[in-house]
């Protein structure tokens, strides 16, 4: 349904890359003129140009969303440039690169730390000022990035990353309930195995059988597209989803179900 979105400004961080990319393009295709950012300025320039060449309204805008007064500058300019903000994707999350090898009681406070910082603080910076702009300007919809590891047990990203991304969960329902008669909608994805450039980290050989590993556990036995976690974002920011409101949403293959 493109055109979807026109007259609509949407934001995406995390956009340089994976499921904030794949999210970015998606709002254009649909219509949206859409601010992309991301640390990687180099990456998350050619990612807008591309959009530009595309012949969508794409900018990008480098922001560390660690940081509340770049988060707050962020959707400041956003608004300034484009005249509004009705849509948002906040996808950045991250685990530290050291937390899935060792054993719960062998973590690293640093580890577990640099994890929530990435997960939690990021939404919950991102979710404030986005809103704070919404608030007075006629609401808005916006998708958080969760992951199953909030939902079920997973090694993946050690203790911190289920930690801070079952928290996610929780700060995307209070946002939701807070601001629902605001006209402000708040809604998260949980994406299955979908690889994105978090598996890499340690090389294309140990990302290949850490995907295999995970893919056995999903009935429908494939990895799942980046793609396809930007079209449920998509859905949850549409018109269509008008009426939905404090959902998780998992987008796995079917892993869920099984529980």
């Amino acid at each position: 349904m493109a055109g979807r979105f026109e007259g609509k400004v949407a934001l995406v961080t995390a956009a340089a890359d994976g499921i904030g990319a794949a999210t970015a393009k998606a709002f254009a295709e649909n219509g949206a003129r859409v601010v992309l950012s991301d640390i990687n300025t180099e990456l998350g320039e050619e990612r807008a140009e591309a959009l530009r060449a595309a012949g969508h309204s794409a900018t990008f805008i480098r922001a560390d969303a660690t940081r509340e007064e770049e988060v707050e500058a962020l959707v400041r300019r956003t608004v300034l440039d484009h005249g509004g903000l009705h849509l948002a994707a906040n996808v950045v999350g991250d685990g530290h690169p050291g937390a899935s090898g060792p054993e719960f009681h062998q973590q690293s406070l640093e580890a577990f730390e640099y994890t929530i910082m990435m997960c939690l603080r990021t939404t919950f910076l991102c979710l404030k000022h986005e809103i704070a702009h919404m608030i007075d300007h006629g609401g808005g919809a916006i998708a958080n990035v969760t992951s199953l590891a909030g939902m079920l047990y997973n090694s993946f990203g050690g203790a911190g990353y289920g930690s801070s991304k079952a928290a996610v969960i929780r700060l995307t329902k209070f946002a939701a309930v807070s601001y629902a008669d605001r006209g402000i909608r708040v809604n998260c994805i949980a994406p299955g195995v979908t690889p994105t450039r978090a598996y890499y980290k340690s090389g294309p050989e140990h990302a290949k059988v850490l995907i295999d590993e995970q893919v056995i556990n999903q009935p429908i036995r494939r990895a799942i597209a980046t793609e396809e976690q930007a079209a449920g974002i998509i859905w949850l920011c549409s018109d269509e989803a008008s009426m939905v409101t404090g959902h998780n949403l998992p987008i796995d293959g079917g892993w869920t179900a099984q529980y």
